[in-house]
């Protein structure tokens, strides 16, 4: 259930908004819109309570419902209160409340919208509009800031079970660190210091890492769930600040203030006279639960708002693709392989474009030119009509932002090219005499006319059921322009221009499948997510890598979202045993890298094995995770690197009728708790009903056994005595 109310008390005009269990106030005071205080639990404060709630003073605390820099002023008071007003949401369900403020001394109006869609999230934009004669330059942004936590002195003597002396922090912090790519899923937990802590997102993309965080307040209990829609440099600031007595003498109280936003060089974003420019998403919650709910809940609130539903028919299938390396039919080959694997869907991905000879291990010179080559006998239509003879899905890559140096848009259309100051060219491998291939400049609209129309044809002429969407490029600070005597970023255009771009394949391909990937998973961010419906995890798929991978990404993006790509790294097969090799492919929809030689099929125990789990996926997993499964974090903090002996990871349907679960072994028993054998793991399932019976298959065992779920909630040990080795457990409840 979600409600809007705007009020007016005592003259201090105010809105609230309530989203599931979640409450958020802010008033008008002192020509500032500020956060009054957020509930996780439902509460709303009673009308008189407003004068208490203001005893913190905004000439000390950064307590602005938003940041707003532009011409170089800080946009923080000075507003005047226009209008408030409730609209039905873009999604359907959602509703938005909207806060018109108009600026008392700058041709500023910004329209604060707050979108409610019954989940304990809560969304904020705004809408910006420049009403002057002139350009205006926005320099620095944060749609949604403010306090997250706070108390007066009262609260903290009387009502709030204190942090021993000498702890670290009232609050940790949880993020994705994750600098370079191969490390998506590093989640790593540190206490939030004292002053100001910023993670950040600098490489031109949002980052292998992305837009995300978890405040956990270790006080309280409650945990702040945080994410920006935005898919290129963006920062969050936290501002951990001790309470002061009336004495001066540091208390041990709490207080966190938080703001996220894009960033890069100023101005980011220069606003025409009369136009309106629309900010990115920022999407919050505070919950007051277990880390597995708040998780669940995360996910519930993306699979309603923000990941689109998949086209029908297309819910879920395995992938099978590989990138041209040679001329041929042979690759006709690896289609009748992939079907009798058992997959169900071929890509044909990097290195099927080009004018010329064939680029061979060159292919990132060609990109650019989106017509297909001449070594494939027959092309694409051959590839495409082989994988639907044998009832596959057929799709292709493609990475329209780049362009290569040996390619004919290159030699056409230099002017297309990203520039930044002395108008040196952005790409990789730039250098005096050596570029191989350079960045499409979104802010030209020629440019994204070509670039649309590109893709709208490929997907139309190769008769695509799904499309892969890459980008391997860091741009890092981006490209410039000067518009209306400022130097302004190209980042903030090349968001708009990519999301306007897919909005339109959406538009005119609601049948088709989209995945989105950069290097890996270099542009998971939300912006890119409420476009797509699946997205590459990342391209370094070793064994524990893998799962510990998924573990941690799973925190914040639900399974059926991520996209893992098996066989994919070099050597993936040689670090576990076989089975743990491929029971991975269980936890997110998989994308077979190829199978190796084309003499594979004569092989026995690798097909038989690869082809099981492959059945296995799609006739018990899949399901699973085509009606979206609660996913439970056995083993949450681990990151990529930590040392740790286990990564377990659970996914149950909605209603606990069924799920699965993998127990892999990680290390050697170094690092077990004092007391636990090194060799075992009770696990207890968290997702099935404890008044339920269920079948439960050992898969090491080829073992099928009944129990209660009073019985499997006392656990069921599981042995394993090497590491990189694992247990699959298959859950369903028996009709009774």
């Amino acid at each position: 259930m979600s409600s809007i109310h705007f009020g007016d008390n005592n003259g201090l005009l105010t809105a609230r908004y309530i989203s599931g269990s979640n409450v958020y106030e802010e008033a008008l005071y002192h020509t500032r819109l500020i956060s009054l205080y957020r509930s996780s639990g439902g509460f709303v404060h009673k009308d008189n309570s407003i004068d208490f709630l203001l005893e913190l003073d905004t000439r000390m605390y950064r307590l602005e419902s938003f940041d707003l820099v532009i011409d170089g002023q800080d946009l923080r008071n000075r507003w005047d209160w226009v209008g408030a007003s409730q609209r039905p949401g873009r999604d359907d369900g959602s509703i938005e409340g909207v806060i018109e403020l108009k600026h008392q001394v700058r041709p500023v109006t910004v329209k604060v919208v707050t979108k409610l869609d019954g989940t304990p999230f809560i969304v904020r934009y705004l809408e910006i509009t420049n009403t002057g004669t002139e350009p205006a330059a926005l320099s620095s942004v944060s749609p949604w800031s403010g306090m997250l936590w706070g108390a007066n002195d009262a609260d903290i003597a009387k009502n709030i079970e204190l942090l021993p002396p000498g702890a670290p922090s009232a609050f940790s912090i949880g993020y994705l660190d994750a600098g370079m790519q191969g490390c998506e899923g590093n989640l790593v937990w540190e206490p939030l210091p004292k002053g100001v802590r910023r993670i950040e997102g600098n490489n031109g993309r949002s980052g292998y890492g992305g837009p995300y965080f978890i405040v956990r307040n270790e006080v309280t209990g409650e945990c702040a769930f945080g994410a920006l829609a935005w898919s290129t440099n963006w920062y969050a600031e936290f501002w951990n600040e001790p309470f002061m007595s009336r004495e001066n003498v540091p208390s041990r109280g709490f207080r966190l203030i938080c703001r996220m936003g894009p960033d890069g060089p100023a101005p980011l974003r220069t606003i025409a006279p009369g136009e309106t420019i629309v900010t990115p998403e920022m999407h919050l919650s505070i919950m007051h639960s277990d880390m597995d709910k708040c998780i669940q809940s995360f996910h519930e609130h993306l699979r309603k708002s923000v990941i689109p539903s998949r086209p029908k028919g297309k819910e879920m299938y395995t992938m099978v693709g590989v990138v041209v390396e040679k001329p041929g039919d042979w690759i006709l080959r690896e289609i009748d392989i992939a079907a009798e694997m058992g997959a169900e869907s071929f890509i044909v991905d990097a290195n099927w474009y080009g004018n010329g000879d064939f680029p061979g291990d060159d292919w990132g010179r060609y990109r650019g030119d989106w017509v297909e080559g001449n070594w494939l006998p027959g092309g694409l239509a051959a590839c495409r009509e082989r994988a639907h003879d044998k009832g596959m899905l057929f799709g292709l890559w493609m990475e329209p932002e780049e362009v290569g140096s040996k390619s004919q848009l290159f030699a056409e259309h230099p002017d297309w090219l990203l520039r930044t100051d002395d108008n040196r060219m952005i790409g990789t491998n730039t250098g005096p005499d050596y570029m191989q291939s350079g960045t499409l400049d979104l802010a030209n609209p020629d440019v994204v006319r070509f670039m649309s129309d590109s893709i709208i044809r490929v997907i139309g002429e190769y008769g695509l059921d799904f499309f892969k969407l890459d980008y391997n490029m860091d741009v890092y600070e981006g490209g410039q322009h000067e518009i209306g005597g400022y130097v302004e970023s190209e980042s903030w255009r090349h968001c708009e221009a990519i999301w306007g771009i897919f909005d339109r394949v959406r538009r005119e391909f609601p049948e088709i499948a989209l995945e989105n990937c950069s290097s890996g998973g270099g542009r998971n961010d939300l912006g890119m997510m409420s476009r797509f419906h699946y997205t590459s995890m990342t391209d370094f798929g070793l064994f524990p890598r893998s799962i510990r991978a998924i573990n941690g990404m799973t925190t914040f993006l639900p399974p059926e979202s991520l996209c893992y790509y098996h066989n994919q790294a070099f050597p993936a097969h040689l670090n576990a045993d076989l089975d743990t090799h491929l029971r991975v492919t269980l936890f997110a929809q998989t994308y077979f890298v190829g199978f190796g030689s084309q003499s594979i099929m004569d092989s026995t125990e690798y097909v038989e094995k690869t082809q099981r789990y492959i059945k296995l996926a799609k006739e018990f997993a899949y399901p699973i995770l085509a009606k979206h499964p609660r996913v439970f974090h056995h083993t949450p903090d681990i990151g990529l690197y930590k040392p740790a002996d286990w990564c377990v990871l659970e996914y149950a349907s909605q209603d606990g009728s069924q799920g699965y679960a993998g127990i892999f072994r990680l290390g050697t028993g170094k690092y077990v708790n004092a007391g636990e054998r090194s060799n075992e793991y009770l696990f207890r399932p968290r997702g099935l009903d404890p008044a339920g019976c269920y079948l439960v298959t050992l898969d090491n065992l080829n073992t099928e056994i009944e129990l209660s779920g009073a019985d499997l909630l006392r656990g069921i040990p599981i042995h394993l005595d090497q590491p990189h080795t694992s247990e699959l457990l298959l859950f369903r409840r028996k009709e009774q």
